[in-house]
């Protein structure tokens, strides 16, 4: 997850020095900002200055010039003084659901007008799903510095977030807040066609071949662009064949439907042609996956300026991960969608469960063998046995092996006698330990496909060996008796096949 999350720490934060700050910022997503679609809900107050402020693209400004009705124009958060309460609050809805890494609460231009103390709150809320919420503290209160920064970590974890309530202490302004971590998109049905590249349903840009006038990430905002820099522009080419590109991993593996290519407010500078290739892959960036197969799903066709251009892609029934859009031979571009319907991923069952049931099964057969199947003594013993007399007739020694193979066998009968209740209980003891783990193991291993069936089998298994266990507990005569039965293969096949049931 990046140096930020990795770091061991007792508290659920902790302060970033500059190292952390750039990690931060390089691989996590802003949450919160309006230009993806963040909201200010609501403030307590907000006299000297707005709260929509707080998640506004790009640093605080400063204009010393421009005055309102109530003092100085303020390019942030600032409420009225001596607040007579414990603290003021803003609610903001984040642009996207997502996990929250790390967070930035900036008071640029408020020197002496700042807060002492901040503090952020978290929440979760699906509509129709879980109606009724609670705030989950993820920053306490911590002190703040005028004109400053104030840049934290949050501890790792994989509880999600829709809304955060940022809590000023007692009264002041604050110019930013920034809300950065992964985005976890709450997906429509299997059947609903949707944009799979938007960054709200978990889109990312991997990575342009120029961003010279315009970040490629503005591509898949979930907003419309504003003007020619909220977008993606290349720089000018003077080369014959030349073109541009961008790669981006889809929200979601699916099947691509229809493309729009949205050039609003690029008039002269758009492209003349563009082309889209796919491909599906399991790694982040395909460059290192050296089984990639990028398929062409529409071919170089042209683009009207100014305007939102619809394609039709080629269906081949195939599901792609990623997309590649080229440009000819290079523009500007405002939005790109990618409409589709979602493939669910395919869970497999664990090998956990694999491994329970190969180790009971392969323990409950070794144990239906050595039940089944009397034992004999070894050809090398019968043959020393033999050996032993030298002179003898063809018909002496057939009478001689006869003989010995009785006595083997009568001294086999009883050291099973003696030595069977020890070693068969010393075996159901072992199996019904194996069987006591593999319980525990599944117990501990989160709800998966294919755990009722690997529990169903730990029970079957552990009946079966507590009617071995019923069994082993006769008396010597009555082991004797069966040992007997077992001799002809009438008696033996009877019981061959109860064991096997």
């Amino acid at each position: 997850m990046g140096q930020v999350q990795s770091r061991q720490n007792e508290e659920s934060f902790f302060k970033l020095d500059a190292n952390d700050k750039e990690t931060l910022l390089k691989k996590y997503t802003e949450l919160a900002s309006s230009a993806k679609g963040g909201k200010v809900l609501e403030t307590t107050d907000e006299l000297f200055g707005e709260g929509f402020h707080l998640i506004k693209e790009g640093p605080a400004t400063e204009d010393k010039n421009r005055e309102t009705a109530t003092g100085f124009w303020k390019d942030g958060w600032e409420t009225k003084r001596h607040n007579k309460g414990t603290h003021h609050t803003a609610i903001i809805q984040l642009a996207c659901p997502g996990t929250i890494a790390g967070l930035d609460i900036d008071t640029a231009f408020f020197d002496g007008s700042h807060p002492a103390y901040a503090s952020i709150e978290a929440c979760l809320v699906v509509k129709g799903v879980n109606d009724e919420y609670e705030w989950k503290e993820v920053l306490p209160k911590v002190p703040l510095n005028g004109n400053s920064h104030h840049y934290y970590g949050i501890k790792a974890s994989d509880d999600i977030y829709t809304h955060i309530k940022l809590n000023m202490y007692p009264d002041g302004g604050i110019a930013r807040l920034r809300v950065y971590g992964n985005v976890s998109p709450v997906f429509p049905d299997e059947k609903t066609v949707f944009d799979l590249a938007c960054l709200s349903n978990g889109g990312r840009v991997i990575k342009t071949s120029d961003d010279r006038y315009g970040k490629p990430s503005n591509l898949i905002l979930p907003t419309a662009g504003a003007n020619t820099r909220d977008g993606w522009q290349t720089r000018r080419s003077h080369v014959d064949g030349h073109e541009d590109w961008v790669e981006i991993k889809l929200g979601a593996t699916g099947l691509l439907e229809s493309l729009e290519v949205d050039t609003t407010h690029f008039r002269g500078n758009n492209p003349d042609f563009i082309s889209l290739d796919a491909c599906k892959s399991e790694y982040n960036d395909v460059q290192y996956d050296p089984e990639v197969n990028w398929v062409s799903l529409l071919s170089k066709s042209e683009v009207k300026a100014d305007k939102k251009n619809v394609y039709s892609l080629k269906i081949d029934g195939e599901a792609y991960s990623h997309v590649r859009l080229h440009i000819y031979p290079d523009g500007g571009i405002s939005r790109l969608r990618v409409y589709g319907v979602r493939v669910p991923e395919t869970v497999e069952e664990p090998a956990v469960f694999k491994v329970a049931e190969e180790k009971i099964v392969k323990a409950i057969d070794e144990l239906k063998v050595g039940e089944s199947t009397p034992q004999e003594p070894s050809e090398p013993l019968i043959e020393a046995s033999v050996s032993e007399s030298t002179e003898t007739t063809p018909a002496t020694s057939v009478e001689t092996e006869e003989a010995t193979k009785e006595v083997t066998k009568e001294t086999t009968k009883e050291t099973i006698k003696e030595s069977d209740n020890v070693a068969l209980v010393s075996e159901i003891s072992s199996v019904t330990t194996l069987v006591e783990e593999e319980t525990e193991l599944v117990k501990k291993v989160p709800a998966k496909r294919g755990r009722a069936k690997a529990a169903a089998n730990v029970a079957v298994a552990a009946a079966k060996l507590t009617t071995k266990k019923k069994t082993k507990r006769r008396s010597a005569s009555e082991l004797e008796e069966e040992d007997e039965a077992s001799e002809t293969p009438a008696a033996s096949a009877p019981r061959s096949k109860k064991a096997r049931e």
